[in-house]
Parts: structure tokens; sequence; C-alpha cells
């Protein structure tokens, strides 16, 4: 005999289409890589960082930053499925 909260997590995972979700963050991957290079091309221009804003490169680091941590958990994600 099954425990009610069995059969609920049952019917929750096997309602789920994980290809679905695996190519929306193949995707979501893809497009932060493409976003990673672009910073990173920047950031590794020496006369971008000659001529550009203390803040523009500052704001351009952190944008780095934050897309390689959104990579990370995305990498962590499809891992898991």
């Amino acid at each position: 005999m099954y425990d009610v909260s069995d059969i609920r997590e049952f019917y929750l995972y096997s309602s789920i289409d994980l290809e679905a979700i695996r190519k929306k963050l193949s995707k979501q991957r893809e497009k932060l890589e493409k976003e990673i290079n672009k910073l990173n091309g920047m950031l590794n221009n020496e006369k971008f960082l000659a001529n550009a804003p203390e803040a523009v490169v500052a704001q351009n680091q952190k944008a780095l930053s934050e897309a390689l941590e959104k990579r990370r958990r995305v990498q962590e994600e499809l891992a898991k499925i």
C-alpha cells in the first residue's frame, strides 16, 4: 500500500518534462557563454581598459562575475537531470 505522499511525489515527478527543462537550460547556458565571451573580450582588451571609465570597467567585471555564477548554477542543474 502506498502512502498518499508517495503517490503525490510520483505524480509530480512523472508529470515533469525533463527534456523541455534540459533544452531550456542548454539554451540559457549558450546565451551565458556568449555573454561571458563578450565580457572577457572587452575586459582583456587593453585599449578598452585604457579608455573606458572605471565605472564601466567595474560594471563589466560585475556582469562577468554574475554571468559566471549563473552559468555554474545552470551547469549544476543540467548535471542533476
